[in-house]
């Protein structure tokens, strides 16, 4: 884990397709009764399920973080370039 956020690596956190396919990974993965650990584990058997859920949470967080810096950044330029020609 960084100081940004958990290491996961950008380029995949970048694109909306792997956000979805990222999304449906992680549906599939803790509705599917194939784990690494089994759910027949109390406990133990859900903390897999568990790890994959919180990394596609913090990665969609760094996916929203990131466009909405992109948006600020674009709406920053637009104000600088286009806000003295009315005067």
């Amino acid at each position: 884990m960084t100081e940004q956020g958990p290491s996961i690596p950008r380029a995949l956190v970048r694109s909306p397709l792997a956000q979805f396919i990222l999304f449906a990974f992680t549906v599939i993965y803790v509705l599917s009764p194939v784990d690494v650990i089994p759910d027949i584990m109390p406990i133990i058997g859900w903390l897999d399920d568990l790890a994959v859920f919180v990394t596609q949470i913090s990665a969609f967080v760094m996916y929203v973080r990131e466009k909405r810096r992109q948006f600020a950044e674009k709406a920053q330029s637009r104000n600088d370039d286009g806000g003295n020609h009315g005067r």
